[in-house]
């Protein structure tokens, strides 16, 4: 993986737009189902590799050139195929609208959800993105916010161009949104180790303060927060892999098979050998 991480924070019409990071990365082979905060979107190019992307329960194929941006609420999980593993360029980005009125053009980019398509000249962008700030040139925070800029604008356009774009109301901002990103990648990478201890020292947060974050912009605790996720891993694996249950229960952080039985057909309702057995039934 390589990351570059943004301190700026930029107007464009009536966004105000706060990137947080861009990278490449290899796809593991499951990812596991998640949502973002309510003013954060993720944009996806997959450069090379196969896979694919359920979101809110729709399953897409994933393939090279395709271009698919995920934002606040939207649940999804990604598939890499082993074999031809999907490379990604992920742009990570806060974005909120400073007036809900007017005829704004651009505004058409935070009240979009989903939207997934062909790239209309969004990839070259991300790539110099990342170029710029792998070469650590003097000037290289100005070349980004301009290349930032014309991704948003260009989205936008390929959003007013295809009609059946997903769309809503921009929601209001969570409290200490900016945390949001360093959740979601704890949650996302870490499930099979995460403490709340550690999650506390990523946010600079007592674990007091950390429960009272995740309870009010989640409305779980941590625990809650945590078997989720690993859930979601679980789920993955059974619906995407020939791994036993065994070492499924290993890799997202449990000691023994029993325990993660226990907890899957708690969260799940089904055994996980159930729940393999009926998603596979079900294809």
């Amino acid at each position: 993986m390589e990351t570059y991480e943004f301190s700026m924070t930029f107007e464009l019409g009536s966004l105000q737009i706060s990137p947080v990071h861009v990278r490449i990365e290899q796809l593991r082979p499951v990812i596991a189902a998640h949502r973002h905060s309510n003013v954060s979107y993720e944009v996806h190019y997959t450069e090379r590799g196969r896979g694919a992307v359920t979101v809110d329960g729709q399953v897409h194929e994933v393939y090279p050139g395709l271009l698919y941006v995920t934002g606040p609420g939207v649940l999804h999980a990604q598939r890499s195929d082993p074999k031809d593993p999907v490379v990604e360029y992920c742009l990570y980005l806060n974005c909120r609208r400073m007036a809900a009125g007017g005829d704004d053009p651009l505004a058409l980019f935070a009240v979009t959800p989903f939207w997934m398509g062909e790239d209309g000249g969004v990839f070259p962008l991300l790539r110099q993105l990342i170029e710029e700030n792998r070469a650590a040139r003097p000037d290289a925070e100005a070349m980004s916010e301009a290349l930032l800029r014309q991704a948003v604008i260009l989205l936008t356009r390929l959003y007013r161009s295809d009609s059946a774009a997903r769309r809503h109301p921009a929601a209001p901002a969570l409290t200490r949104d900016g945390l949001m990103p360093i959740i979601e990648d704890a949650f996302f990478y870490r499930y099979a180790t995460l403490s709340l201890s550690e999650l506390s020292a990523l946010l600079n947060l007592s674990p007091r303060q950390t429960q009272r974050l995740l309870q009010n912009s989640f409305g779980k605790t941590f625990s809650q927060k945590l078997t989720d996720a690993r859930m979601a891993a679980a789920s993955q694996f059974l619906n995407g892999t020939n791994l036993s249950v065994t070492e499924i229960a290993e890799r997202v952080g449990f000691s023994s098979i029993e325990h993660f039985s226990t907890a899957f057909r708690r969260s799940m309702g089904v055994s996980p050998r159930e729940y393999r057995r009926k998603s596979r039934d079900e294809v």
